[in-house]
């Protein structure tokens, strides 16, 4: 079970507690104490008392008996009903994404018990976990007390993250917003990285960011050399294209690559990696196969038992969800709703060279791409994605993880802007024609900057000006790993 525990290294911690301006008599909660890196920082500093939960039976039973003086509890924080307020509250809360929440039950978290509890009113249906455990945190925080808390900075793009940031700020301020980058965790590739410091004062004020890097073992400052420059390009994504995630199977063991013989007539072609991919177009790419049941050839029963073996395997799992809701409803649990995929498909992780990929094989795009649908001239489409005034857009939004991945979320494409290509003259347009199909038969990167220097023309932006930042940001972001 995914507990979402990522632990905290303690120079981490030690600095988090650091951040507190509280009496020497203070009382601090620690809602998810894990191996107790934070309890271990407070031991350190002799000053404050602290109340700790923590819902992982195997974890308690170790950290516990190295801090006899604390009040720890085998609980769960956001079921707990104490209504004791804290002087101060510290905290790494679990990453668990909203779909695995329900994977908890057994512990009993799931979506429906905290949705009941009236302070989590105010959060999107696709709220983090850690999103409620910092809404409960702060409901027990005392007036003017701190919270000092440690979680993804992805939530200031988010969409979710608009409603949570709203819950947030309606009682406190931010006194100390602090990106962190480098290996913060004892096992985790995350490096979009926020510590937060707020105080439970209403006045709803937020602080400049700040830049802190972990480097051999050492927290050093540093400016943010990356403040995003305006492209000032108007024209929405919706313009020119619409975009899906590829095909969710719901189970890739059994529907990628089906192990039983005879497959011939049962599957399709299916792209799961960009690392089946050598260019810009799919065609010679390496393609893996899908499972596709025909109802007419239900009789094979090579494809019965494989199915029927499947069946037995996930009612006894009680997992994927979805499958076994649809087996218990007696549906064609089996069959997957497939849907036209050509077009251009992006992978929504990146490391070094990002690129949109033209699709116009038999192929099957699966999940870890995005599948776009121009609606322009799919060539003029193709070129206004591959340039350096879009990429940079993605740089400048996308989520940084570790070994230099950048990962792009679907509102990250669907909120890229364009020049107006209505202005754009009759040469210029014949030419991103020209460039972009070029770009799909050749993979020569170099067409990217020729795309660019056209684009350039409808930008207050140089070339030589997106170029350098694009560089910068690229360079920044495979460094800080």
């Amino acid at each position: 079970m995914d507990l979402g525990q990522v632990f905290t290294k303690g120079i981490v911690a030690d600095y988090m507690v650091s951040l507190f301006t509280l009496n020497k008599d203070a009382i601090v909660l620690d809602p998810c104490f894990g191996e107790g890196a934070f309890l271990s920082s407070l031991k350190k500093l002799k000053k404050y008392s602290a109340v700790g939960y923590e819902i992982d039976s195997d974890l308690f039973s170790k950290t516990k008996k190295n801090y006899p003086q604390y009040t720890l509890k085998n609980a769960d924080f956001l079921q707990a009903s104490s209504r004791k307020k804290y002087d101060g509250i510290i905290m790494n809360p679990p990453y668990v994404r909203h779909e695995k929440i329900n994977e908890l039950a057994e512990l009993g978290v799931c979506k429906d018990v905290l949705n009941s509890n009236e302070i989590f009113k105010g959060l999107p249906s696709t709220a983090n976990l850690y999103m409620y455990f910092i809404i409960k945190a702060v409901s027990l925080l005392k007036r003017n007390g701190e919270m000092i808390v440690i979680f993804p900075g992805s939530w200031l793009q988010a969409k979710n993250g608009d409603g949570f940031s709203s819950a947030l700020h309606k009682d406190c301020s931010v006194e100390r917003q602090i990106h962190i980058s480098g290996d913060v965790f004892e096992a985790s590739a995350l490096v979009d990285v926020l510590i937060l410091k707020l105080r439970k004062d209403g006045k709803n004020r937020v602080a400049e960011p700040e830049f802190i890097k972990l480097n051999n073992g050492v927290l050093e400052t540093y400016e943010n050399k990356n403040e995003a420059i305006e492209i000032n390009f108007n024209e929405p994504f919706s313009s020119i294209s619409k975009v899906r995630r590829g095909l969710t199977t719901g189970c890739n063991g059994m529907f990628i690559n089906p192990s039983f013989s005879r497959r011939e007539g049962h599957t399709r072609p299916i792209i799961s990696s960009p690392k089946q991919i050598a260019g810009f177009s799919t065609k010679g790419a390496v393609s893996d196969e899908l499972l596709v049941i025909d109802p007419n050839k239900l009789k094979d029963t090579d494809v019965t038992s494989f199915i029927a073996n499947w069946e037995k395997r996930i009612l006894a799992d009680g997992k994927p969800e979805t499958l076994v809701k649809k087996i218990k409803d007696q549906k064609e649990w089996y069959r997957l709703n497939l849907f036209d995929c050509h077009g251009i498909i992006f992978s929504y992780f990146v490391r070094n060279d990002m690129k949109f990929i033209y699709n116009d094989t038999d192929n099957v795009i699966r999940d870890n791409f995005y599948v776009l649908y121009p609606a322009i001239d799919k060539w003029v489409c193709f070129a206004l994605l591959n340039n350096l005034y879009t990429f940079y857009q993605l740089e400048c939004v996308g989520k940084k993880y570790g070994a230099g991945l950048l990962k792009i979320q679907r509102y990250d494409i669907e909120n890229l802007h364009f020049p107006n290509i209505k202005t754009f003259s009759d040469a210029d347009i014949d030419e991103l024609k020209k460039l972009g199909k070029k770009l799909a038969k050749t993979s020569d990167r170099k067409i990217i900057d020729d795309i660019t220097h056209v684009l350039s023309h409808y930008s207050d932006v140089s070339y030589e000006k997106i170029s350098a930042e694009y560089n910068d940001i690229v360079k920044n972001r495979l460094e800080n790993v």
